[in-house]
């Protein structure tokens, strides 16, 4: 049972990586006007997919709800979170968070390889100055770094924290494995950033706002999930299970939708867990507004435009002694040397000479 859990983590991580290519090339496809729109839809796509793949697919492709109001026409051989579960899907899920803990080192090996393999095939030595490429352009792509793909980090980074958070409650391993994941990436990419990749580009904010958008959903996934894996009586006692003629029959685990609408859904330990929920989605969706009304009835709590007096003085009289002769005989070689060409204006320059250095 091992090895086939194992073996699907595996097609699930080939999965994701043959999705994520095939999302850059739909955006490309598609076509967006700046780079920094162009790289949050690709962030987004690849996402989706990528969480479908790990965590959604999983869980459809055993679920059967034919006891629930709405079955969406699934009969799978699973109708709730129970041992079956946990030991087949739960434990899927699990190498494949444990595989995605250690692939960025397996990635950063493989590419390192691969480019020091190719730097050895245009000179054996590694000598800077010796090469077989016959342009600047070719002997650049040899020895430069790889492109920062800021995207899929961040792509990676939301389905780690959507799945650890989705199935957290059940699966306590994955918040250990989540922090390792973290602690590799933020090591492996720091380091990369230094020493391989080439410098990326200047972005604006909306690539990380819109990552932080969609993290506000991730407490609301996990408190759900939470709420329905303590809301089943089977997981806390022996008493509610009941047999099964034969062996293709599918367990009815008496767990349902609307018991949030009954007593015992509201019955502990699950009910500060729906609550949580809902006040999440209450902020979600009228949290702007809530801040209104309050502020409208406590004007106290309106924060307004400050002005800080932060007892900084001008910029001349911040230069140290050696920065303000610096900028004095450069602005004087400037008009002297380059026939009254001035780098700053005279009113300016004079305010330079008068300065003082502050102490």
């Amino acid at each position: 049972m091992a090895f086939w859990s194992n073996a699907l983590s595996y097609i699930i991580i080939g999965l994701n990586y043959f999705l994520r290519e095939a999302s850059i090339a739909l955006i490309a496809w598609i076509g967006y006007r700046t780079e920094t729109e162009k790289l949050e839809k690709t962030t987004m796509l690849t996402f989706y997919v990528v969480f479908l793949n790990t965590a959604i697919l999983l869980l459809l492709v055993n679920a059967n709800m034919t006891a629930q109001p709405i079955s969406f026409g699934l009969a799978g051989a699973m109708s709730d979170f129970n041992s079956d579960w946990f030991r087949l899907t739960g434990n899927t899920i699990r190498s494949t968070m444990v595989f995605n803990c250690f692939y960025p080192i397996m990635e950063f090996g493989m590419f390192f390889t691969m480019r020091l393999a190719f730097r050895l095939m245009d000179s054996c030595r590694l000598n800077k100055y010796e090469t077989k490429t016959k342009s600047i352009q070719a002997y650049i792509n040899v020895h430069c770094g790889p492109n920062y793909l800021m995207h899929f980090k961040y792509s990676s980074i939301l389905n780690i924290i959507f799945v650890t958070f989705m199935y957290g409650f059940g699966i306590p391993d994955l918040y250990p494995i989540a922090a390792a994941s973290f602690i590799i990436i933020y090591i492996i990419e720091q380091s990369q950033l230094y020493y391989s990749y080439k410098q990326p580009p200047m972005y604006d904010e909306r690539l990380s706002q819109s990552v932080l958008s969609k993290l506000m959903w991730a407490p609301f996934v996990g408190i759900a999930f939470a709420y329905w894996m303590a809301s089943s009586n089977q997981l806390y006692s022996n008493k509610w299970l009941n047999p099964i003629t034969t062996g293709s029959e599918v367990f009815q685990a008496q767990h349902n939708m609307q018991s949030v609408f009954w007593k015992s859904g509201w019955a502990a330990p699950a009910w500060p867990l729906l609550l949580t929920a809902i006040m999440i989605q209450v902020i979600i969706w009228a949290g702007e507004s809530l801040i209104g009304l309050v502020s409208k009835f406590v004007p106290c709590c309106i924060i307004g435009d400050m002005t800080l007096d932060e007892d900084i003085p001008i910029y001349w009289e911040g230069l140290d002694e050696n920065d303000r002769h610096w900028a004095i005989e450069e602005e004087k070689n400037s008009r002297n040397a380059l026939g009254g060409l001035k780098i700053m204006t005279d009113d300016a320059f004079e305010k330079l000479k008068a300065s003082k250095e502050n102490d």
